[in-house]
């Protein structure tokens, strides 16, 4: 156990400045965020003050399904209230569902926490082709396989340290969206904010957290194929680890759609990402005819873990990483 410490100690140390560099970025892009909402609560009380009402034309929402709605907002203030008159194409629909104002926030939330999971997804790409040749190329495969560890203890820590890489920076990253999106309500003011923060806490966040954090665990697991494919080119090419470890599969798929005229080779490498989205839109909580209360964003997902697709995926991971440790352990020279 203290050696997959140390090990994965290492790791840490190598990629240290890149975990806290993303961590950095986006923080600073979320405290943009704020400053321009409030530049934004500004001018929208300012209006309210001077005016006693803003107009905001031609709003369009999207549902699930792809379809387009426009409406066009007359916010107006009585007596310390805020009323809102909505024009649009489906005015009567419109009046029907304000009940469902928190579903706004609900979309939000869900695309925000998938935004942050692929962003770590595109940063772990780095990491995984990165894994092995960093150390053919400079040599010191010979050094880490000289100490008192074994081959199976080093590939494993690499493995480990990617898989809760991904879960850990996509889960403070999406607490950190959380409570910024807090502080936007926050700095909205008055009299918008009272209005913003009841739907907000329509929103049951503690089985958020939690049904996210399982979901990061479930997507992590079925992805290790990928990371071990990844690995294996790290291992094996002589440069560009990332280009022909992602470039290559696309280029074979697009190869093999001209050339057969079918699309099907290209369909299944995307496959696995659209199984992630899938889940995510099967556990989709808010029906149709949500009337008000604690809205739930998502279901359990451990149910996706126990399956004979995940069962082939462990199997095909299995394959990969024997062939993983047999060109590790054949220490093949880069360019």
């Amino acid at each position: 156990m203290k050696v997959m410490m140390a090990l994965l100690k290492r790791e840490w140390l190598e990629w240290q400045r890149v975990i806290i560099g993303a961590v950095a970025v986006i923080t600073f892009l979320n405290l943009l965020a704020l400053f321009s909402v409030n530049r934004g609560a500004n001018h929208l009380n300012r209006e309210l003050d001077e005016k006693g009402h803003i107009y905001i034309e031609d709003v369009v929402i999207n549902d699930d399904d792809g379809e387009e709605e426009s409406y066009s907002f007359d916010i107006r203030i009585d007596d310390d209230e805020v009323t809102v008159e909505i024009e649009g194409e489906d005015h009567e629909h419109w009046e029907e569902g304000q009940e469902k104002a928190s579903i706004g926030i609900a979309y939000y939330l869900r695309f925000g926490l998938q935004g942050i999971f692929h962003l770590v997804l595109f940063l772990a790409l780095f990491y995984f082709a990165d894994a092995i040749y960093k150390e053919r190329s400079d040599n010191s495969t010979l050094f880490y396989r000289s100490l008192p560890v074994s081959d199976h203890q080093v590939l494993a820590s690499k493995i480990i340290a990617g898989m809760l890489g991904i879960i850990g920076l996509t889960y403070v990253l999406s607490l950190e969206f959380m409570i910024v999106s807090r502080l936007a309500l926050w700095i909205l003011g008055q009299p918008l904010k009272p209005i913003a923060v009841m739907f907000w806490n329509n929103i049951a966040f503690g089985s958020l957290l939690y049904d996210w954090l399982v979901y990061l665990i479930v997507s992590t697991t079925r992805l290790l194929p990928l990371a071990l494919f990844l690995m294996l080119v790290s291992s094996w090419v002589r440069g560009r680890p990332l280009i022909i470890g992602i470039g290559g599969p696309i280029l074979a798929g697009i190869t093999f759609a001209i050339v057969f005229g079918s699309a099907g080779l290209l369909k299944t490498i995307f496959e696995l990402f659209i199984n992630l989205n899938k889940m995510i839109s099967e556990q989709w909580m808010i029906s149709d005819d949500y009337t008000g209360g604690s809205v739930e964003l998502f279901g359990q997902f451990w149910g996706y873990l126990f399956t004979l697709e995940t069962l082939f995926l462990l199997l095909v991971s299995g394959g990969m990483y024997a062939t993983v440790t047999w060109l590790y352990r054949r220490n093949i020279p880069t360019a």
